[in-house]
């Protein structure tokens, strides 16, 4: 055998095994973009059906708020009020403002994923 047959073969074995890697990064590249889209779509799945139930409680957490305030300064006018109904309606407004939290965080977070996914 001679030198230049020797370095043409093992320049034919480089040149093979680099494009056989590049198709497997390239396979990769693909099985790792499959796989971040189904994680985005699941995940605003997920959001979304968790918004919906926060949306719901929060809409009747502010009703009851705003029923109690009212009951509230009523008794606050009447000089009345108790210290229980005091606590109850600020623990309400707690909830109430830890839902609107909730509810903001899950909007942006699914507007950012709405926003990935158009990229």
């Amino acid at each position: 055998m001679s030198k230049g047959f020797l370095f043409i073969s093992l320049l034919a074995v480089v040149l093979l095994a680099s494009s056989c890697a590049d198709n497997s990064r390239r396979e990769e590249i693909e099985q790792r973009r499959a796989a971040l889209k189904h994680k985005q779509d699941s995940t605003l799945l997920a959001s979304q059906q968790e918004l919906a139930i926060v949306d719901s409680t929060l809409e009747a957490v502010k009703a009851e708020y705003d029923r109690m305030k009212a009951e509230v300064e009523q008794h606050k006018k009447e000089l009345r009020a108790t210290a229980e109904e005091l606590t109850a309606l600020t623990q309400l407004r707690m909830r109430r403002d830890s839902l609107q939290v909730q509810w903001d965080v899950l909007g942006a977070k699914i507007k950012y994923i709405r926003k990935k996914q158009q990229e």
